[in-house]
């Protein structure tokens, strides 16, 4: 990376148009800077940090010779040919070209800028990085080699080694590091003697790509840790447990089996089958709480017509299907016993994780629900847990005992600061209440622009929407545009089976298959549901104009994409941990103020638009109110 001689906020007021003559006052050397910027908006694919400096330098040696020959005509000539559009694109441009600007909050001596012939110093972007983000070199004898760390992972590391077998639960912001300090600690760690464990498969495989000689470690779920230890459960009534048959996904019993295997009544204004699904949503909310037994709150809140009678009948039933779950009372009875399952009754039945441990490590951990951390509070190894309580897509996470260390690192290393302005107010409103503030680093310059209408961007970026309503609103239009894009591995699952059964739920009333839509029973119930989700109603009026299957088909035969695609279209959990040069948030991940008042809801929309907007490294495009938005979350 190479640092034009340009301050980022004298750059971001030029492309704002904030200034009446922006060049009037300008040096050659920002006047060059300014039509360097300029003309990298029109250059088709991105080149070398190295290849920029040099042709920065040409273009510096070009003015000074005019400003030898006529002093003040370089900066009429930039200002007359200025063009803020045009700049502002290349603006957008400079991260990925290896380019940043000058921080305004840190000093240099203009002499700095120039060698000793007065031509480009090439050893200026040397200077001033260690000077923006200066890195302590750290030598561990442990470590066999040599690291430089910024201030935050140098006293982090440090307390570590004074304290190795004290646990620590780390927040860290987007950006700053985790992913390096899972790889340095685990170093220090004994292979053989370190519990690698994370929620899911997807997680774990992530967490051992981030540590060396992974295959030395054991390496587990929290699902496969529960199985590990109650099957060791060999007694005659072992097999409640460890039935296979249970465990299989694809395994879900007809409710109407259910019914007969429990004799479950009616209760008030539900039938049989209809509390099957009330015992499952209460069961389900009991494992991912923090309590002993299941209690009224656990109960779906939307449950029409139920007196306080029924309530506590329905309270009672669920408890029967729990103990049904935990403990058939017959072989025949084969309900899905699923990995939540198995560790609340972990977490209940006081089982520890392994004294041949010393040392867990834990990525994701703002994932991690109330029974997994009642695990690791009690278990006698040292906890390194890492996560970013703003990236829970699901709500408010779940937090440690007291007794275990909290840290904080909050200094971004990938994003400049003008990220400050948009991912502190997130943070500020979130309801977890953090104490902690985020800030990018002055080394980066990281564009952030903001947009009144949609519009289609035209440089390569990465498009997030909230969900398969955004994806299914984008798809349609960039088809219909004929625009080149390709839509991520995790938001292509199931996308057209959703799209077939909105088209066949909305005009033929068909029972709908996909996992978002199955519980609605007319396309009534589901807009009553979805209120004022912009993605949606965009949706319901495509289909209210004739939208049809031949349609969809049409748009799946427009559909195409190359090697360099100009955009990526994808969902919030489709991009968790990757990052993209240039983002674009979809305004639909803002909903109305009034459908935010729970707190675990408030928490799942603003950690949407976190997620959303950390993904960016050097431009982020957000819509034009969503600041205004945030500060009304904060007051709810």
């Amino acid at each position: 990376m190479f640092y034009l001689p340009l301050p980022s906020d004298q750059a971001d007021n030029l492309a704002a148009g904030t200034c009446a003559d922006p060049l009037v006052s300008a040096s050659v050397l920002q006047a060059a800077a300014v039509l360097f910027v300029q003309r990298l908006a029109s250059q088709r694919t991105p080149l070398t940090a190295d290849a920029q400096e040099r042709r920065f330098a040409e273009v510096l040696r070009i003015a000074q010779q005019v400003e030898q020959a006529a002093p003040g005509r370089f900066q009429a000539q930039v200002q007359q040919q200025f063009d803020r559009e045009v700049f502002a694109m290349g603006l957008g441009m400079l991260g990925e070209n290896g380019v940043a600007l000058l921080s305004p909050e840190v000093a240099h001596a203009p002499d700095e800028l120039l060698d000793d012939q007065g031509q480009w110093n090439y050893q200026f972007a040397d200077l001033y990085r260690q000077r923006v983000t200066p890195l302590h070199a750290v030598h561990l004898p442990s470590l066999a080699s040599d690291l430089r760390l910024s201030d935050q992972q140098n006293r982090l590391l440090r307390e570590f080694l004074s304290g190795v077998d004290e646990s620590v639960a780390v927040q860290g912001f987007a950006g700053t590091g985790k992913t390096f300090l899972i790889h340095q600690f685990a170093r220090l760690l004994d292979p053989q003697r370190t519990l690698l464990l994370a929620l899911t498969e997807g997680q774990l495989r992530a967490l051992q790509a981030r540590v060396k000689d992974a295959k030395a470690y054991t390496a587990m779920t929290f699902g496969q840790l529960a199985d590990e230890l109650l099957n060791r459960d060999l007694t005659r009534t072992g097999w409640r447990l460890r039935d296979p048959y249970r465990t299989r996904q694809s395994w879900r019993p007809q409710e109407a089996q259910i019914v007969r295997w429990l004799g479950l009544p009616d209760v008030g204004p539900l039938a049989a089958v209809d509390v099957v699904g009330v015992c499952v949503r209460a069961v389900r909310a009991f494992c991912h709480s923090g309590d002993a037994q299941i209690d009224l709150h656990h109960l779906p809140s939307s449950v029409p017509g139920i007196t306080p009678l029924d309530q506590h009948v329905l309270l009672e039933t669920a408890r029967r299907y729990w103990q049904a779950l935990i403990r058939p009372p017959a072989r025949d009875i084969q309900l899905p016993l699923r990995d939540y399952h198995r560790v609340k009754l972990l977490a209940l039945t006081g089982y520890l994780i392994d004294a041949r441990y010393t040392h867990v490590i834990v990525d994701e951990a703002h994932e991690l629900s109330a029974p997994m951390l009642e695990v690791l509070d009690r278990s006698p190894q040292s906890v390194i847990a890492l996560g970013d309580e703003l990236q829970n897509l699901n709500g408010l996470s779940a937090h440690h005992g007291g007794f275990i260390r909290q840290r904080y690192i909050d200094h971004s290393l990938r994003v400049g600061p003008a990220m400050d302005n948009v991912l502190n107010p997130l943070i500020q409103a979130h309801p977890a209440a953090i104490q902690a503030a985020f800030s990018g680093s002055a080394e980066h310059y990281t564009r952030v622009s903001f947009f009144d209408s949609v519009t289609v961007p035209q440089q390569p970026t990465a498009l997030i929407v909230e969900d398969e309503w955004g994806l299914f609103g984008w798809f349609q239009r960039l088809t219909h545009l004929g625009v080149a894009f390709v839509m991520l591995h995790g938001a292509r699952k199931d996308f057209e089976l959703f799209v077939e059964d909105c088209i066949e739920l909305y005009r033929h009333g068909t029972r709908p298959r996909h996992p978002m839509l199955f519980r609605y029973a007319s396309w009534q119930a589901l807009a009553e549901h979805k209120g004022d989700d912009k993605a949606f109603i965009a949706v319901a009026s495509m289909l209210g104009k004739g939208y049809t299957s031949q349609h969809f088909a049409k748009a799946k035969s427009r559909y195409r994409w190359d090697k360099a695609p100009k955009l990526f279209l994808g969902r919030v959990r489709d991009v968790r941990n990757m990052e993209f040069a240039r983002v674009m948030v979809s305004p639909e991940l803002m909903v109305p103020q009034q459908v935010t008042g729970n707190r675990n809801e408030r928490a799942r929309l603003l950690a949407g638009l976190y997620t959303a907007c950390s993904r960016a490294r050097h431009e982020l495009i957000v819509p034009g109110g969503m600041l205004d938005w945030v500060k009304d979350q904060g007051r709810g």
